[in-house]
């Protein structure tokens, strides 16, 4: 028959069984989510930056060819002078694999480098769409008459009286080394994760395995959201059946799609250690209540031991009245030692729950707290106003002062927030130089003055480092008429309306 003790030793290892495996599950479900929100943002914003920076670079590609047309033009009957602009072009702007000039019968005055086809009518789909329309755009990637792949960027060429001579161009072969390439290249990592490129139709326009560049991809959950123009971030099985972890941003100028994405298991790799080191931490505190249900296990059984012997002996072999102490003080305090375990283990998935908002750097509450909140105050109906920032330059901070130097600035950041928002505002970090302040009860009056005194302290304090730091911001006030989606876009347009003024200004969302 079972002993006394060994219940209660059963009932407590039962007990603590259950709390820990309830413990070690909701730890790692929340664990788990927050890991593949992590990976999707951290996704989502490295392919909006690098859309961004890819922007920026067909901007400058058209500039530096608007820039050159009206001496072309001046210079068209010289094939000399027209091929020495082109190569002064060239020099210029390193994006271009070679550049011509084309009259508006299709015959290539001058090229550079010289391709041996100055004098030939050319017939490709990229020139004689340019032909037709006779304005400036990015083509489609198409097979040029030399067999490469390759994208047309074209700007006409107009006589004083508005006269038609002919386009300047310059080409990107997509499956040779080009600015597509120097700029994504890099950002591949030895956990899975890459970036590719892909057209208005689907088409890869660059991927690491050069293989596949020109393939279509269409069937791609993610590919099928750019070509509607769409950006985000998604889990979704690619056209070669493998899980990924996938940001997308949509590039207005020349309407491809960047993707930036990490397989699903590399992303979820570290889950392992984070739940070993959980179990580990609890690992003592398990210990030190078994050893403590053993020792009080023993003090409630002994008295009831004590009087089970007492009565087996016959009367006159006893002596004297035993003492029998009551158990029901051993049994209480058995039972706020469980309590006092419970609770521990309680306030570690708390603390948990407290670090899962919480962006470890800055100290301010991350995207998931954010989007909490926004959640909360649209279904109460309350009105708010939002702030977004973005540090000005911060690329080249991290280029020029390393990431350490580059944290502290967004520590510094951070804290400059936290100085001014001294009401209800609460500060978030959205990943990245990103940062959003939520005003609740605020209308944007009160929004962008919080914004400019933000802004006027960055750049007038001493940052950490010696080095005059801006920041340039978008603020919005929600109107009830439009989603959350639609409220957040109008004032990222606003932010990126600051940065194209010039940065270190804060413009008023647009309704």
């Amino acid at each position: 028959m079972k002993t006394l003790r060994f219940w209660i030793l059963s009932l407590i290892c039962f007990m603590m069984l259950g709390i820990i495996v309830s413990t070690l599950t909701s730890s790692y479900l929340v664990t788990k989510k927050s890991l593949i929100e992590n990976s999707l943002e951290q996704n989502r914003m490295y392919s909006k930056k690098l859309a961004q920076m890819t922007d920026e670079v067909f901007l400058n590609m058209q500039s530096n060819l608007e820039a050159r047309k009206s001496d072309v033009v001046e210079n068209i009957e010289n094939h000399i002078a027209v091929t020495n602009i082109l190569k002064q072009i060239n020099i210029s702007s390193k994006n271009f694999n070679s550049l011509s000039v084309i009259n508006a019968q299709g015959i290539v005055i001058a090229t550079t480098p010289n391709l041996g086809i100055v004098g030939n009518t050319v017939n490709s789909a990229g020139v004689k769409e340019a032909i037709a329309r006779k304005e400036a755009f990015i083509s489609k990637p198409y097979y040029a008459q030399t067999g490469r792949l390759l994208i047309l960027i074209t700007t006409p060429l107009f006589g004083s009286n508005g006269e038609y001579f002919g386009m300047l161009n310059g080409t990107v072969y997509l499956e040779e080394d080009n600015f597509i390439h120097n700029i994504l290249a890099e950002h591949y990592s030895k956990d899975g994760s890459y970036v590719y490129v892909v057209d208005p139709e689907g088409v890869l326009i660059y991927h690491p395995d050069k293989s596949r560049i020109g393939q279509a991809v269409k069937s791609n959950l993610v590919v099928q959201k750019l070509i509607e123009e769409k950006s985000g971030a998604l889990q979704l099985d690619n056209t070669l059946g493998n899980n990924f972890l996938a940001g997308y941003t949509y590039i207005e100028k020349s309407s491809w799609g960047v993707v930036s994405q990490t397989p699903f298991d590399s992303a979820l790799k570290p889950l392992s250690g984070i739940m070993l080191t959980i179990f580990l931490f609890s690992l003592p505190f398990i210990l030190l209540i078994f050893v403590v249900a053993f020792y009080v296990s023993n003090k409630l059984a002994a008295p009831l031991r004590k009087l089970a012997i007492y009565t087996l002996t016959d009367g006159e072999q006893r002596e004297g009245n035993i003492d029998i102490p009551t158990w029901y003080f051993e049994a209480k305090q058995l039972t706020e030692t469980i309590k006092n375990y419970t609770k521990r283990q309680e306030e570690t998935v708390d603390n948990m729950k407290v670090i899962s908002v919480t962006d470890p750097l800055t100290g301010l509450k991350n995207r998931r707290y954010g989007d909490i909140l926004l959640d909360q105050l649209l279904v109460q109906k309350v009105t708010f106003s939002l702030i977004m920032i973005d540090v000005d330059h911060f690329k080249q901070v991290n280029d020029k002062f390393g990431h350490i130097s580059g944290d502290v600035v967004l520590q510094f950041i951070a804290t400059s927030m936290k100085d001014l928002c001294v009401d209800q505002e609460e500060c978030i970090r959205l990943g990245g130089e990103e940062f959003i302040i939520i005003l609740p009860k605020k209308d944007i009056q009160e929004a962008y003055i919080l914004g400019e005194r933000i802004r006027k302290m960055v750049e007038n304090s001493i940052s950490p480092i010696d080095k005059t730091l801006t920041i340039s911001l978008g603020v919005g006030e929600y109107n009830s008429s439009e989603t959350l989606t639609q409220f957040l876009q109008r004032i990222d347009r606003a932010l990126y309306e600051a940065k194209s003024n010039g940065r270190n200004n804060t413009v008023i969302a647009k309704q």
